[in-house]
């Protein structure tokens, strides 16, 4: 297993059946929408990951995507077909303000994956495989730097603010 800067058609395979059960499970539960929500979040824990790409948070989200890509050889011998790296993207522009809000989210996932029941824990680490993969690729990656980015780095810049102007 190594560290990835992309990710395969393959661990997008993964990441399509992760995403169906998270369907199923929601659609078996009476199209109850906090059934959800442990998968959104994990998706959101996973992208701030691969924000702090510089430093041990990304790190930790590019040896989870290298290990999807890793696992993920069975879909090829599965399916009789090849397999290849999808476009790649990787957000970047996060502030020291932001990163203080980036680790805050991490820090907060991982408590609530700490805590969590067994089958809330499942679906919080596989919202988090997702979204620390799905970050590689140029589609949800772009999405992630327009939103989560600026996001982070004016919330950082704002509690900032507060802070310095306040005590």
């Amino acid at each position: 297993m190594s560290p990835a800067t992309a990710i395969n058609v393959s661990t997008l395979a993964i990441i399509t059946i992760l995403l169906a059960l998270q369907i199923r499970s929601f659609i078996k539960a009476g199209k109850d929408p906090r059934i959800l929500l442990p998968g959104i979040g994990g998706t959101l824990v996973g992208s701030t990951l691969t924000l702090c790409a510089g430093g041990a948070l990304g790190t930790i989200a590019a040896w989870i995507a290298g290990g999807g890509n890793s696992v993920s050889v069975i879909a090829p011998w599965a399916t009789g077909t090849g397999d290849r790296a999808l476009a790649s993207s990787a957000p970047g522009g996060l502030t020291m303000e932001g990163g203080l809000i980036a680790l805050t989210v991490a820090a907060l996932g991982w408590v609530a994956i700490r805590e969590a029941a067994k089958t809330s824990r499942l679906r919080l680490l596989g919202g988090l495989f997702v979204g620390a993969c799905l970050t590689y690729t140029g589609g949800f990656g772009g999405l992630v730097a327009d939103t989560q980015v600026p996001l982070y780095n004016d919330l950082g810049a704002q509690l900032i603010t507060y802070v310095e102007s306040t005590f």
